[in-house]
């Protein structure tokens, strides 16, 4: 056991080492590997650009566009970067995923980010190149934010400043990258007509989420507006004046959070509240059909007169595919799991935001889920209840949007190659054929099949405004391969949907500001319409697409919007009835909805205005790299630069005088780190040279399968209650591996090789051994955590091994360690958590286990309980205890959210030899997350032992302690 103040030194570096080998060391998901990327770089006046060969032109447009907006972000901070910015780009989010730029999993949603460390923006593409170049856009306003606020701070002798406030930071980033969106539009009608506007003086309370950066973009739009673009780049000037931000916003535009927060949410009022007499309410004017959670994606089945909606959601906080009888919530449907997802490897996304699901009249749900490398399609048959088809192609790494043909034999879906190139393909299962449709970087999803089997409807930026990140509907011709334009205007027009009978092409749009539902009818359709083959995927100039949809006679149809809510509506779906599902986004939430008779919402609504046809630049594509490269394409090498560096020094009365110091090197791709210890803990002059302790270790996360290997001499005097005083002097080696079988299993090994020279005071006994210990670990968590913990899924790790002297016999020791914890979902917010958990050390100087305190039996001291063998089984009924509380003072307030109450019980104990007695406790705590990542525990309760463990269930073997205990501590949940 080491003291307590080298103990310091050794743990930091041991996580260091392992945080990567062991995603969160004893438990965790898992970063998988899957590709060897050959990484090369390209260098610009400005940047430094790391990408692989298959990306190569998509990597030539963000060079191009880093450089544009460099340019103009240099004009706007007045302020220019001294070193150049490490950009890293991948093709697809699933590549994006496999980063070692960070050592977390990156979820879904996350679209990119910039790294402090070293300063890196690492983006991904995934398909839209629009879209790709905003994210690109918004990280760079987060460089130069954090140079200019640093050079500032720095300038001024603000060493300790706090810095910008993150909805600052974030709401700037979207405002310089987007200016406005109808996504933000409808965040903000939403907020404010909902009445959840949280205010700029209380943005603490939403920190990191969406709302967080739409409410930010919002005040920062204000600010420009009213106050001057240029009072910005003043804000970041004038920081270091003082720690409060309310205090510099004061300075700049005189105006604090509280006049502020006046200003800001009176304006909205006034642009927001006089939309209700136009637009609608979704909850007022359609039909509800779900509630719980979020419910997206819905599609439309029947079967035997019975009409069903199947939809994903996340109401249970994993996201499933269900289904449930199409009627309203105040008849209370059932609504049944059909696939469960985020538990398994074969369903770890649905794809939740981006993907639709569909069914066809035989009653087959084909819909796409990541699964490992790439993406699959699967088929479930209701009938048969289970998954009868996977569709998997080696050349697509995603997949999104499948749609049958009506004859069932075809599925058009939007595919996403390795490349980053987006487009069309059908898959035949006749003939298991893989036709591509499209083939080009344009961005084309939603592909919706006509009744007739003849035509392809799908959103895409190929038309005359997609430069500008706009998306149309097109018609694609399936036997011709011609397509034409159904929508030409500067808007989003997508999520195309066809009625039954093929009369009517229902789509969103944001035309109006937010996204709702539109219509025309489709009239009489022949290929003469299509315009030219998409291999060239251009248009030509000598005939103008119309601005709505053209029939055989060259008239222009009617256009017109069918719903005015004030938020947003999408996933069109008809019903056999004639009505429309969608999904509906109102009070910060997406439910599944219904409108309906949608035919007659049509013939009474006033059709648009017609515009003039915009001429097509049909040549349009998007710019490459337009900056001069000083020394062109080269391989990447890895070159190694200072991550953490950290000394200390200690004085101890019993242990003496130790310091010394860590750091940390890695590659700029992260693949390769390397960690460096060296401590001293002598205290004489003669003890210096034996005292001095070293560790080294290298780690490659590059592969699948993850390494680490290392070096070490660690010598000193140490205590514990087993062995007591007593000095140690270890050095040798060690090797790590971690094979991660999916993302949520992997298997772990270790062999670690030292020679130990260890003397006991008080036994006053000296024994030298050459160790060998060997470990091999099986780690499961599919876990899913709330506020404070775990709320269901389950944890194992199982873990055996061997320590053994091979030069004289004196140490040879087995262990077994099998840690089981699941949690029982008893309602969407109360949870039964159970943990069996046991510990085995056992033949020559087997070393004891420790328990005691907050994390495992309760009640009893920390690391009171000891022995070389160790059981314990907690059982703990989590629940809701208070949601939100504040406390406010003269001088001000605090509140603190979602507290959780706990009932437990603990039994269990340590032994050598034999079990004598059984140790427990019971009780009551709470617990409540305070500055967004600490826990804090508060436990209450009485002990009670048994007094002989073979008869238990004898009541007088049962005591119970007369005192009740307390114990706080910090960190999560078992």
């Amino acid at each position: 056991m080491f003291s307590r103040y080298n103990f310091k030194f050794v743990v930091f570096f041991l996580l260091l080492t392992f945080s990567q080998v062991w995603p969160q060391f004893y438990f965790g998901r898992n970063k998988i590997q899957y590709n060897h990327f050959d990484w090369h770089i390209l260098n610009t006046d400005h940047f430094v650009i790391y990408y692989y060969p298959e990306m190569r032109e998509l990597a030539e447009i963000g060079a191009a566009h880093a450089e544009k907006v460099y340019k103009e972000l240099e004009t706007r901070f007045n302020h220019n970067l001294t070193n150049r910015v490490p950009l890293i780009f991948y093709a697809t989010h699933a590549h994006f995923q496999e980063t070692n730029t960070i050592p977390y999993v990156i979820p879904e949603g996350v679209g990119g980010f910039f790294e402090f460390l070293k300063g890196r923006v690492v983006v991904p593409a995934n398909g839209s190149v629009s879209y790709f170049k905003r994210v690109l856009q918004h990280e760079l306003v987060h460089v130069f934010t954090h140079s200019y606020a640093n050079r500032v701070l720095k300038d001024h002798k603000q060493n300790n400043h706090p810095g910008l406030p993150l909805w600052f930071i974030e709401g700037l980033a979207e405002y310089w990258s987007e200016g406005w969106s109808s996504e933000t539009e409808m965040f903000m009608r939403d907020a404010v007509l909902n009445t959840y506007l949280v205010p700029v003086q209380q943005m603490h309370l939403i920190f990191g989420s969406f709302l967080m950066y739409k409410e930010g973009q919002s005040v920062i739009k204000y600010i420009a507006e009213n106050y001057g673009d240029d009072k910005i780049r003043q804000i970041c000037e004038n920081l270091w004046m003082s720690r409060t931000f309310s205090d510099v916003l004061d300075f700049t535009i005189d105006s604090d959070y509280k006049k502020l927060d006046k200003e800001w949410s009176y304006a909205l009022q006034k642009d927001f509240y006089p939309i209700l007499k136009e637009y609608d309410s979704v909850t007022m004017t359609t039909d509800e059909i779900t509630r719980k959670g979020v419910n997206i994606k819905p599609t439309f089945y029947e079967y035997d007169g019975q009409q069903n909606v199947i939809y994903i959601s996340n109401r249970t906080g994993y996201s499933n595919i269900y289904i449930q009888p199409l009627v309203t919530v105040e008849e209370k449907p059932k609504a049944k799991v059909l696939v469960a997802g985020e538990r398994s490897s074969d369903f770890e996304s649905f794809h939740m935001l981006s993907s639709d699901l569909d069914i066809n009249d035989s009653g087959e749900l084909v819909f796409s889920s990541r699964s490992g490398e790439n993406d699959i399609l699967y088929i479930y048959s209701l009938d048969e209840e289970r998954i009868t088809g996977k569709l998997q192609f080696a050349e697509l790494v995603s997949l999104y949007s499948p749609c049958w043909s009506p004859d069932g034999d075809k599925i058009v879906f939007s595919g996403l190659a390795f490349s980053g190139q987006s487009d069309l393909y059908v898959y035949h299962r006749s003939s298991s054929q893989l036709t591509r449709l499209t083939n080009d970087y344009y961005d084309d999803v939603h592909p919706s099949w006509a009744p007739n089997g003849e035509y392809i409807a799908f959103g895409s930026d190929r038309g005359s405004f997609g430069k500008e990140g706009y998306y149309d509907l097109f018609l694609y011709h399936y036997s011709t391969g011609l397509m034409t334009y159904v929508t030409n205007f500067p808007s989003n027009d997508n999520m195309p949907a066809w009625s039954d009978d093929g009369n009517y092409l229902a789509f969103c749009s944001d035309r109006s500001g937010t996204f709702n539902i539109w219509m025309l009818e489709t009239g009489s359709l022949s290929s003469e319409l299509f315009l030219v083959s998409t291999e060239k995927g251009l248009f030509p100039e000598s005939r103008t697409p119309a601005p709505n949809f053209i029939d055989l006679n060259g008239n222009q149809q009617v256009l017109k919007q069918v719903t005015f809510f004030t938020t947003g509506a999408f996933d069109p779906e008809w019903t056999s009835s004639g009505d429309l599902l969608f999904t509906a986004f109102e009070n910060l939430s997406f439910q599944v909805n219904r409108i309906r008779d949608i035919g007659k919402k049509y013939t009474d609504a006033v059709p648009a205005a017609k515009h003039d046809a915009v001429p097509l630049d049909s040549s349009w594509t998007f710019s490459r790299l337009a900056a001069p490269s000083d020394s062109g394409t080269i391989k990447y090498n890895p070159k190694f630069s200072l991550d953490i560096a950290q000394s200390q020094m200690a004085l101890d009365p019993i242990f003496g005088t130790s310091g010394g110091m860590q750091l940390a090197i890695s590659d700029m791709l992260g693949n390769y780190q390397y960690y460096f210890l060296l401590y001293n803990t002598a205290r004489t002059r003669d003890e210096f040279l034996e005292s001095f302790n070293f560790a080294v270790s290298r780690v490659d996360l590059s592969r699948r399968t993850n390494y680490a290997v290392g070096l070490y001499h660690l010598a000193g005097r140490f205590y514990n209650r087993y062995d007591m005083w007593f000095w140690e002097r270890r050095y040798g080696g060690f090797g790590a591996l971690s094979y991660p079988l999916t993302r949520f299993q992997r298997l772990e090994a270790s062999l670690n090789i030292r020679s130990s020279d260890k003397e006991w005071y008080i036994k006053d006994y000296r024994r030298r051994a050459a160790l060998v210990s060997n470990f091999a670990s099986y780690i499961k968590d599919n876990s899913l955590w709330g506020p404070t913990g775990p709320i269901d899924g389950e944890r194992i790790n199982v873990t055996l091994g061997n320590t053994i002297d091979v030069m004289q016999a004196n140490v040879n020791f087995i262990t077994a360690i099998v840690d089981y914890r699941r949690y029982f979902r008893l309602s969407t917010r109360m949870t039964h958590a159970v943990r069996f958990w046991t510990q085995i050390n056992h033949g020559k100087e087997a070393t004891p286990f420790f328990m005691g305190g907050s994390w495992d039996l309760r009640g009893y001291g920390f690391w009171r309980v000891w022995g070389t063998k160790l059981a314990l089984v907690s059982n703990e009924l989590r629940f809701p205890f208070i949601d939100s509380f504040s406390l406010r003072f003269p001088f001000g307030a605090m509140g603190v959210n979602a507290i959780r109450g706990a009932l437990f019980v603990d039994l269990g104990n340590a032994w050598h030899d034999k079990l004598t007695y059984l140790r427990g406790s019971s009780g009551f705590g709470i617990r409540f997350r305070f500055g967004g990542y600490l826990v804090m525990r508060f436990d209450v309760g009485r002990k009670f032992w048994f007094d002989d463990p073979e008869h238990f269930y004898y009541f007088r073997n049962f005591e119970v302690d007369d005192d009740w205990f307390t114990q706080f501590f910090f960190g999560w949940d078992f």
